[in-house]
C-alpha cells in the first residue's frame, strides 16, 4: 500500500492510499498537516502511525489497517511543533523532533545623524 497526502486544503490535506496496481484503498477521514512527514507504517505493516490535530497540538494516532479504526497514542502537553518522526524497529517507541519558538527577533532601525 502507498499512503500519501492529497490536495492541500489550507493547512491540512486528506490522507489517501492506493495499492501498487493503482486501485484505491478506502481510509477513514484523516487530515494531516501538509508540511513535514506525518505518516509511517509500523514495522509489521499492520498499522499506520500518523500525526493529527491543531497546528501546535499535533498528537500521534494509530490506524489499524485490518479494522480501519483509529485510536490516539499520545496527548502531548508541550505544544512545540513536530515536523517528522520515525518508529523504532521493534515498534515500541516513536522518535520525533520538537521545535518551540521561544525568542523574539526585533529590528531596531536607528535614525542616521
Amino acid at each position: 500500500m502507498i499512503v500519501y497526502a492529497g490536495s492541500n486544503v489550507r493547512t491540512f490535506a486528506p490522507l489517501l492510499a492506493v495499492r501498487p496496481d493503482v486501485t484505491s484503498v478506502a481510509l477513514p477521514e484523516i487530515n494531516v498537516r501538509r508540511l513535514g512527514e506525518r505518516v509511517r507504517f509500523s514495522p509489521d505493516g499492520k498499522r499506520l502511525i500518523y500525526m493529527q490535530g491543531l497546528l501546535a497540538a499535533q498528537d500521534f494516532w494509530e490506524l489499524d489497517l485490518a479494522t480501519m479504526k483509529s485510536r490516539p497514542l499520545t496527548r502531548l502537553e508541550n505544544r512545540g511543533a513536530t515536523r517528522t518522526f520515525d518508529i523504532t524497529p521493534d515498534g515500541k517507541y516513536i522518535v520525533f523532533d520538537r521545535l518551540r519558538e521561544n525568542s523574539d527577533v526585533v529590528l531596531i532601525d536607528l535614525p542616521r545623524k
